[in-house]
């Protein structure tokens, strides 16, 4: 059931700016109103010296690091149509390799379920859907692996410093000069 929340907590806190704030709070041990506090006063920490307070999704942070590693949202949007299999081949191999490197540097990714594809495993009965999913008709708690199903362990992005006006750039322009 921890694991279970971390990733709903996870995926709050990336994906909603307000929820992560109070998510901040309830870590850094701060009472909200609906419970008293039972932890130790703690002093506010110090402003961080920075050249601005700018804030930024972490999701356009990973977005911004796989492209500056990888280049991912160039081989993404690029026109695929114009060329052969071949040619997407080879470039999306380096693309999804770089890629697998940062996300192992970034974060750790695990594997729900340690068994392999085709074994049959027992499904807790208090799973939730967003950690086992049921395909075809049957019932029970005993099923067929059909994939592992993937967690992240630990996170940790590069922290973003830049202006509020540059908050959602995934990759600056490139001009060559004369």
């Amino acid at each position: 059931m921890a694991l279970g929340t971390a990733f709903r907590v996870f995926f709050a806190a990336l994906f909603d700016r307000e929820a992560a704030g109070r998510l901040e709070s309830v870590l850094d041990g701060v009472p909200t109103d609906a419970e008293p506090s039972t932890a130790p006063a703690r002093l506010p920490e110090p402003p961080a010296l920075a050249l601005n307070s700018a804030s930024r999704s972490e999701a356009i942070t990973l977005l911004s690091t796989l492209q500056r590693e990888a280049r991912l949202i160039d081989l993404v949007k690029e026109n695929l149509a114009a060329y052969s299999d071949a040619q997407i081949g080879a470039a999306a191999r380096p693309c999804l390799t770089q890629c697998a490197a940062t996300l192992e540097r970034v974060m750790t990714i695990k594997p729900i379920q340690a068994a392999g594809d085709g074994a049959t495993i027992d499904v807790p009965a208090s799973a939730g859907p967003s950690r086992y999913q049921w395909i075809g008709e049957g019932s029970g708690t005993r099923g067929k692996l059909v994939h592992h199903g993937w967690e992240i362990d630990h996170i940790e992005l590069p922290h973003w410093t830049g202006a509020s006006d540059d908050a959602n750039v995934i990759a600056p322009v490139q001009v060559q000069r004369n």
